[in-house]
């Protein structure tokens, strides 16, 4: 994650009697400001409106024509190499812009706030040429003699941490930061959240991601927080806030995939919501932003079955087991049938689920369909179900246990026929 830096550009420091009256000097604890002299200003000067007018290659004709003068006093080296990597800079030639702005350093008694200028500017070059280690080291060196520094250094601080995985290190620079803009009145940026979002889930503490999140939902509703949020109530076995996160992104119009809206209504489920499942994957279908596949359609026939709507569920249930590539859909549809009492679509649905195939239990379609043909009195048909069902020791003595039924209720039938037969012939003698 990179943030947007903003790198310091040249600013040239007056000739001392152009800042100050005759006579007067300004004094530095640690180093003391340089004159400069008119020519040079000029030339500089002229450099400056070149540059101004972005044309960057004539500004440095002119830089190289003044860095032919031969007795340029140190301060004006140091301004001269420090217009030069404001130069390269610009060209983005990153690299003769860290040699420039080193060059600048290396000049003796340079004014302290050219120093600490240039510190700085190289540490961000350093950071957009990804050596992190020596952005690191010049921040903090920068950081060591700043008086009364912004936010920002500590950020650029933690984002170098960042991009060398030492998330430890990331959180006090950060956290500093988001400190001093408090204090400042000024607003904690939502990339700072992120940043130390991200050290903290890298060190899988979910529950101080879960405190970042919150803040972002509250300043940043964006759908990514809310779907982190409620990943984060899940990993702390907070269910119900889990639900509830992901619920608000809904309610926001916020979730759009398929997948999204699949995943809302398990978390229903998982709540034993199952109306609401139902709800947003009827609303899902309708709208045509739920793929219509055999795994959503089995979960909308799941959510109507737990909410007490077996007869709504079963058109959802058929258009999954059509679509489905076994047969154990159909099997299910027609347990669902025998449980509201339709006979033929169950003996359909069970024969469909045999028929198709790659049925983890083949047994247990045998009973269903056994049971349909008994049923409708199809005994003989139903029998032959139930001893193929036996087959399977899972369910031998179930079958058997009906094909006994069946025979004892064919046995009863005969016997109620002989005796009207015999009731029939007496009344004709």
């Amino acid at each position: 994650m990179l943030l947007a830096m903003i790198v310091g550009g040249w600013g040239m420091v007056l000739p001392a009697n152009a800042q100050e009256g005759e006579g007067q000097k300004q004094q530095q604890e640690t180093k003391r400001t340089g004159s400069m002299s008119e020519k040079t200003y000029k030339k500089l000067a002229e450099a400056q409106e070149l540059a101004d007018a972005e044309d960057y290659r004539g500004a440095r004709r002119v830089l190289d024509d003044l860095a032919a003068s031969p007795k340029l006093s140190p301060y004006e080296m140091a301004q001269l190499y420090n217009f030069y990597g404001f130069i390269y800079y610009a060209e983005e030639n990153y690299q003769q812009s860290i040699k420039s702005y080193e060059k600048v350093l290396a000049q003796p008694e340079i004014p302290q706030g050219l120093h600490d200028q240039t510190l700085y500017t190289l540490a961000q070059l350093y950071f957009t040429t990804e050596n992190w280690q020596k952005a690191i080291d010049l921040v903090n060196q920068w950081l060591a003699n700043a008086q009364n520094p912004g936010p920002e250094p500590y950020i650029l601080l933690g984002s170098g941490y960042y991009s060398l995985e030492r998330w430890q290190d990331m959180i006090q620079p950060i956290e500093t930061a988001m400190r001093i803009a408090r204090e400042r009145d000024t607003k904690v940026k939502e990339q700072w959240y992120l940043l130390l979002r991200a050290a903290y889930y890298e060190m899988e503490n979910f529950q101080k991601v879960k405190d970042l999140l919150e803040i972002l939902v509250v300043n940043w509703p964006k759908k990514e927080y809310w779907t982190q949020l409620s990943a984060m109530y899940g990993e702390l076995k907070s269910e119900r806030k889990q639900l509830a996160a992901y619920e608000s992104a809904y309610d926001q119009n916020l979730l759009v995939r398929s997948s999204e809206l699949v995943q809302l209504a398990q978390l229903f489920l998982q709540s034993q919501v199952p109306y609401k499942a139902a709800r947003v994957l009827e609303k899902g279908f309708e709208a045509g932003t739920i793929e219509k596949t055999a795994d959503n359609y089995r979960l909308l026939a799941n959510s109507l079955q737990l909410a007490a709507e077996d007869r709504k569920a079963i058109p959802a249930l058929k258009t999954a087991a059509g679509m489905a590539k076994d047969g154990q859909l159909f099997v299910r549809l027609a347990n669902s049938y025998l449980n509201i009492s339709d006979y033929d679509a169950c003996i359909e649905s069970a024969q469909k689920g045999l028929d198709k195939g790659g049925l983890r239990r083949q047994d247990n379609a045998y009973i269903v369909l056994g049971m349909c043909l008994y049923e409708k009195d199809r005994y003989e048909q139903a029998k032959k179900a139930f001893r193929s069902a036996a087959r399977d020791k899972r369910s031998a003595k179930t079958a058997n246990q009906w094909i006994q039924f069946i025979e004892r209720e064919q046995e009863r039938e005969r016997q109620l026929e002989r005796s009207l037969q015999r009731v029939r012939s007496a009344s004709t003698s």
